[in-house]
């Protein structure tokens, strides 16, 4: 499965839900602590990050890049990461240990 890219924007139901999953982790992370923390943290504001969980906006690919980035991932990882089903606080672990 591959996610749906059009015109720099990825438009795919399960990319956003596995999005949230990983944003409502990372919050519930003691590096991060709050979704406003997320948002400064990553340059994101935190409605855009709150419209990508709920699938009330496609999120860009240089912003998902960005996010990517903030969070210590590259943007390869970040999709495998969508496109799969590891747990996210897994995944969050697994990279604090790399």
């Amino acid at each position: 499965m591959s996610a749906k890219v059009e015109e720099n924007v990825v438009a795919d139901s399960r990319v956003h839900k596995r999005l949230g999953q990983l944003i409502t982790a990372l919050v519930e992370d003691e590096r991060v602590g709050s979704s406003r923390e997320l948002g400064r943290l990553t340059g994101i504001a935190f409605n855009t990050l709150a419209n990508w969980c709920e699938g009330k906006a496609d999120p860009r690919l240089q912003k998902l890049m960005q996010f990517a980035y903030a969070i210590g991932w590259s943007m390869t990882e970040l999709m495998q990461y969508a496109e799969g089903d590891e747990d996210p606080y897994e995944a969050i672990a697994r990279k604090k240990k790399a």
